[in-house]
């Protein structure tokens, strides 16, 4: 980026040998990660500094006032606190310059992009760094940082005019500048007299904001468009600069963080439809279930008793249907489970028809979401639900104990389903009120111990009222051991499968906490 291009830092090194020779070394602390303040004074005036070396982003800013917070502040660079700044000095073609002290001491400022860092020398001696994961930054020497650049017109010629070639420093930030000047269209000689004339002007550049649609903004030593910016000094530049793309990049990656949990939660729905629609195609219709219970049911008498299975002709295609049985079952009660598990397909087949046109409904919403990111210009006004949830979560029941026993009531769907499968064990008992939406409610079993029936009619009374048959004066509620309870893919929360149920009346109760 342009802030840290030798071009410009070599006009800021000009400004700033100007601007604070002879002013002292107030303090040096961090209070953020990649940041550092640098305070100086003299017997007027106060002057601040902020060296902004994150690896995305590193520019050195000069804010006007500078309050040092009364936490989390680190002290640095101890050692040169009260020496005087004898003089700015800017290494040759080089993203660096250095503060003079006195008795030998030098502060760098490395802006190498993403490897930017302070250091503090004595002589050619490293004696401490800012960014310590900058290993090598240990053994460098100043005298080795300076480059030579040859801008003769023979070594011009040599290089064909190829500009970047020849001066490494310039980088790609003057490919704009050349371009607006038909650069590569002009003769040799015309391209010579062409860059004499930019290294002229870099002796005495401006400085420009330019911003462009949906882009940061970007700071550059020539004007792109009659919207730039213009300002006369470096620092001034740096400072409308710095304030301009943080809050332009901390926007940029606040959308980014929130357009990325939206794609995310797209790609989990679609995924989920994908997979919801491959089992719907497995399932199959649940009157083929209905179908073999209509097969036995019409051939009860030539069904031998115990059989493991049955070969009967299909009604419809006249073919043999060959036909597993549970032997411990009469071929009526095998008939019987046939139709409960067409009963129960068919539920499950309607849950994930509903879930998937759910889903589909916020694939929709999410979409909507992002196209009203892209209008969002102030951050504030970004959706804070991106943001982490700090707060401890609430357990998801409410607890009752009684007769020694742990009684929990899930609190609501989401929060059930979290009860049932994430904190029941598969010997503790499940209680539901009887065919109604309701509350799970879970009764922790001891170990080797039964659950006396009064446990049993408290926790029921409890499952009764949470539920929509709390009016009645008496409710059908059924328990069974947890691992009775299961949940077919593509349920919605809180709908459950239970197997080997009982079931027993009680009295709606509200619970009181204990």
């Amino acid at each position: 980026m342009m802030q840290n291009n030798y071009y410009l830092l070599r006009q800021l090194s000009k400004q700033l040998k100007q601007e604070i020779a002879g002013f002292k070394i107030a303090e040096i602390f961090s209070q953020a990660k990649n940041e550092l303040i640098i305070l100086l004074y003299n017997e007027t005036k106060e002057i601040s500094i902020k060296a902004y070396l994150d690896p995305s982003f590193c520019c050195l800013s000069f804010p006007v006032q500078f309050h040092r917070a009364k936490r989390n502040s680190v002290d640095l660079f101890r050692g040169i606190i009260d020496f005087e700044i004898v003089d700015v000095i800017q290494i040759d073609n080089d993203r660096s310059f250095y503060f003079q002290l006195n008795d030998g001491f030098k502060l760098l400022f490395k802006m190498h992009g993403n490897r930017s860092n302070l250091i503090l020398f004595q002589g050619q001696r490293v004696l401490e760094i800012f960014n310590n994961k900058l290993k090598q930054d240990q053994h460098i020497e100043i005298t080795n940082l300076s480059n030579d650049m040859k801008t003769d017109e023979k070594s011009f010629r040599e290089k064909n005019g190829d500009v970047q070639t020849l001066i490494p420093t310039f980088g790609k930030y003057f490919n704009k500048y050349l371009e607006m000047h038909n650069y590569t269209s002009m003769s040799i000689e015309e391209k010579w007299d062409s860059f004499n004339d930019l290294l002229h002007y870099l002796n005495d550049p401006g400085f420009f904001i330019h911003v462009a649609s949906n882009k940061l903004p970007a700071l550059n030593l020539y004007r792109i468009n009659e919207e730039d910016i213009a300002f006369k000094k470096p620092v001034e530049s740096l400072n409308a600069f710095f304030n301009q793309y943080i809050s332009a990049h901390m926007l940029e990656r606040g959308k980014k963080g929130i357009r990325n949990k939206i794609n995310n939660q797209i790609k989990k729905s679609e995924s989920y439809i994908q997979k919801s629609s491959s089992k719907l195609k497995s399932l199959g219709s649940a009157a083929n279930y209905k179908h073999i219970g209509d097969l036995i049911m019409a051939n009860l008498h030539g069904i031998e008793p115990y059989s493991a299975e049955v070969s009967l002709i299909d009604f419809y295609t006249q073919q043999p249907v060959m036909i597993r049985l549970k032997p411990s079952l009469t071929p009526q009660l095998n008939a019987e489970k046939y139709y409960r598990k067409a009963k129960r397909q068919k539920i499950e087949i309607d849950v994930v028809n509903k879930n998937i046109e759910e889903r589909k409904r916020q694939i929709d919403e999410l979409k909507i979401q992002l196209s009203s990111l892209d209008q969002v210009t102030k951050i504030k006004n970004l959706n804070k639900s991106g943001k982490r949830n700090l707060e401890k979560p609430e357990a998801p029941y409410h607890l009752v104990e009684y007769m020694g026993y742990e009684i929990l009531i899930g609190k609501n769907a989401v929060k059930n389903e979290l009860l049932t499968f994430n904190i029941a064990k598969k010997e503790d008992i499940f209680l539901h009120a009887k065919d109604v939406p309701g509350s799970h409610v879970i009764i922790k079993k001891r170990s080797n111990q039964n659950v006396p029936i009064t446990v049993v009619e408290k926790a029921a009374s409890f499952a009764a009222y949470y539920s929509k048959s709390k009016s009645e004066s008496l409710s059908r509620v059924l328990y069974t051991p947890k691992k009775y309870v299961r949940k077919a893919k593509g349920m919605a929360k809180g709908v459950v499968i239970v197997e080997l149920e009982k079931v027993i009346l009680v009295k709606p109760t509200k619970f009181t906490k204990s």
